[in-house]
């Protein structure tokens, strides 16, 4: 049996004490984020949204300036972003950032806070055609955070005879659509965009017009290269495909590199897609919202992700947007003075519509 004597006994504790100090040191290095922010109380948002529409340096300098901490996670689609706030009533999340005709769905649902517009300093500054549309029409619920109009995009390259005119009909009319095209993912909008060729109008699906649509788009898929939401410019570029739906947005940034890419508006008109931010209705962090939202509306700001070629202002003094040649033609459609006006997604299918038309088409 082993005897410690006094000065054993306060050499083993002190050396107990170090090697405790070093593994609560090192675990503090390891686990520091989570750490501080358990014991530190850090301050954070939860911010749900598209990726590639803020530059994430914009994080970090919002974070760096106020303290408050956000946490990003992003989503591939409106359907993912549609099922994860259904299935959690938007519980974990301070600020989403839904396209329009969402916005009306997640209104009818409760899932929404009303915006406080006296916490906002930009509201009057905010593009008039952007605001008051029909998914909400005093913005109660929501404030537009960019946009971009749908059109088609070519590879001159591949069209040695000229480039055909730019129609809808290259998309959905079977006699007319090349091979290798590619168009969006997104099974609502592309469903949508299908049954506003075929009928001139939005509206509900009847069950012959239904199983009109879902003929339509069968046969559109023996030409397709792929459905992609955000890869159709790289594959314009590479040459796998002569045609493809493209966001003004991307399509910008592709053709600033690439002299042979060509962006055209349909001659039938097009769609415009407006993204917002959104507060959860159980988030309870609203005002650190508003003051993230604030940051990332600044002129500063977001003339840094216009010129990234991030995002297309929704402020109508960003006037520097009127200066890039290639935006020309698409901010016709979001300019008050003029004549021309985007169309925008309706959701007037329902849900069993959608899938019923989808799964025929992915299935064959």
């Amino acid at each position: 049996m082993l005897v410690f004597g006094e000065e054993e006994m306060k050499k083993l504790f002190k050396s107990i004490f170090v090697v405790i100090f070093w593994v609560f040191v090192a675990f503090a290095l390891l686990f520091s984020p989570r750490f501080f922010k358990i014991f530190g109380q850090r301050k954070a948002i939860n911010v749900f949204m598209w990726s590639g529409v803020v530059d994430p340096c914009l994080f970090a300098k919002f974070e760096k300036e106020t303290g408050i901490g956000v946490n990003v996670s992003y989503y591939d689609g409106n359907e993912e972003l549609l099922v994860k706030l259904l299935a959690t009533g938007g519980r974990g999340y301070d600020l989403v950032v839904p396209s329009d005709y969402i916005v009306a769905f997640l209104i009818k649902n409760n899932l929404l806070k009303k915006i406080d517009k006296t916490k906002l300093d930009f509201f009057d500054k905010l593009n008039p055609t952007l605001i008051g549309l029909d998914y909400d029409p005093k913005n109660d619920y929501s404030i537009p955070s960019e946009w971009y109009i749908l059109g088609i995009g070519f590879n001159r390259s591949l069209f040695p005879k000229g480039l055909p005119e730019a129609s809808w009909d290259l998309l959905f009319d079977p006699l007319k659509i090349p091979q290798n095209i590619v168009v969006i993912n997104d099974s609502r909008e592309l469903i949508t965009l299908a049954l506003w060729h075929k009928y001139g109008k939005i509206k509900p699906l009847t069950t012959p017009e239904l199983k009109e649509i879902k003929k339509i788009l069968i046969n559109q898929k023996k030409h397709i290269e792929a459905y992609s939401d955000f890869r159709g410019d790289f594959l314009l570029e590479s040459g796998n495909c002569s045609l493809a739906i493209l966001p003004s947005s991307y399509a910008w940034r592709t053709a600033a590199e690439d002299s042979n890419i060509v962006f055209k508006i349909p001659k039938e008109g097009t769609f415009i897609s407006i993204e917002n931010y959104v507060i959860p209705a159980l988030s309870k962090r609203a005002d650190l919202v508003y003051e993230f939202i604030n940051f990332l509306f600044r002129p500063e700001h977001q003339k840094h992700n216009f010129e990234n070629q991030i995002l297309l202002s929704t402020r109508m003094d960003a006037d520097y947007m009127f200066n890039e040649p290639f935006l020309k033609e698409s901010l016709e459609y979001v300019n008050p003075q003029s004549d021309k006006r985007p169309i925008l997604f309706h959701n007037v299918l329902t849900d069993s519509q959608v899938n019923e038309i989808w799964m025929a088409v992915k299935g064959k």
